[in-house]
């Protein structure tokens, strides 16, 4: 949901912002539902002929100043669109790496192209450095932020969400959040929940997600262990949920035993609401969580450690307290969504004024 409210945020800042998408796809909805102009973009693959025409005619009809992919298999289609708009500044952000490196002629000619690729993590910075054809000038660290006036501790929504799922106001509970699927660490974190089960049996444990398209094997394997952990009531499933803000803060804990995660905007959503973090130490986690200050960090997939963790979490209110408080100042300061905004202008101004140079 990062491309609609960015573009949100900037069409309120006075641009004018075009969403462009595939038709029916979940980004157009959500653009749709936030009123913001879109513009239909059928890409199924590398090369499309058609779209490349249809989008060079679209781009000179509404005298577009810059555009911004958020997908690289797009530029396939961008690239030629524009080939005769040389004063259009071309962004690309990077939310995954890549495994092969792409070094060969088209790449290349594509890649020249391109005016920034905005990396939303360390990780992905240097990744893009090591296997795609660019100059390290071209190539910016950019944090994603959130809005940390809508990801704020609440206690009021904290009873209602409470109340909704069963759970007594007093009981502890830890929470997961994301897609249900094995990657996303769900079967590290049932497995988590049996063992801490044994001693803490008040707790409860939330899984806060819904299942993507083409992914319900990953989601039976999930319930599969959700039944053997034999955990009951204490053991809730809600579904993908719009409102996550309002999700996590009926959570004590949040924990995110992530296999790889190129950022891990969740982790930075749980940190705003004030809750102590337990995650997996990779890639894009290691820009957000300071071990043992906002969070503490285990390998992925030990869940011994990540029972310890938590555990000591459990037995520690103060330790809670003081994450949770560190947490929070650390998105406030540098994970800020208008903050983000303010410098994705700078560039884009910069980058337009460089155009009009050249």
């Amino acid at each position: 949901m990062h491309v609609p409210e960015l573009s949100r945020a900037l069409a309120e800042r006075g641009h004018h912002v075009i969403v462009a998408a595939f038709p029916g796809s979940p980004l157009m909805r959500e653009a749709e539902s936030l009123e913001l102009p879109t513009y239909p973009l059928s890409l199924k693959s590398y090369w499309h002929p058609i779209q490349q025409r249809k989008l060079r005619r679209f781009v000179k009809k509404n005298t577009i100043q810059i555009i911004h992919s958020h997908y690289s298999r797009d530029l396939w289609t961008i690239f030629p669109a524009i080939k005769k708009y040389k004063k259009i500044p071309l962004f690309l952000t990077k939310h995954i790496g890549t495994q092969r490196p792409k070094t060969d002629f088209f790449h290349r000619r594509i890649y020249a192209r391109v005016d920034k690729i905005l990396a939303n993590s360390r990780v992905i910075y240097e990744n893009i450095l090591q296997t795609h054809p660019v100059r390290k000038k071209q190539v910016e660290l950019f944090h994603l932020g959130i809005d940390t006036g809508r990801f704020k501790p609440d206690a009021h929504i904290r009873g209602k969400v409470r109340k909704e799922f069963s759970i007594p106001q007093d009981a502890l509970v830890i929470g997961i959040a994301g897609r249900l699927q094995r990657a996303k660490g769900y079967l590290e974190f049932l497995e988590m929940a049996a063992r801490l089960s044994r001693y803490h049996d008040d707790a409860y444990f939330m899984l806060i997600g819904g299942v993507s398209r083409g992914e319900d094997e990953e989601e039976r394997l999930i319930r599969k262990k959700a039944e053997d952990v034999r955990l009951g009531n204490r053991l809730i499933f809600t579904g993908f949920r719009k409102n996550i803000e309002n999700m996590l803060q009926a959570l004590d804990i949040f924990v995110f035993p992530s296999h790889a995660e190129a950022y891990g905007l969740v982790v930075l959503e749980a940190m705003a609401v004030g809750l102590p973090v337990v995650s997996s130490n990779c890639d894009g986690i290691l820009d957000i969580v300071i071990n043992g200050e906002t969070g503490e960090l285990v390998p992925p997939k030990d869940v011994p450690q990540l029972v310890d963790r938590v555990e000591a979490l459990i037995r520690s209110p103060e330790k809670r307290s003081r994450y949770g408080r560190l947490g929070r100042v650390r998105v406030q300061k540098y994970f800020n969504f208008d903050t983000m905004i303010n410098n994705l202008e700078r560039l884009y101004r910069k980058s337009v004024n460089q155009r009009k140079i050249g």
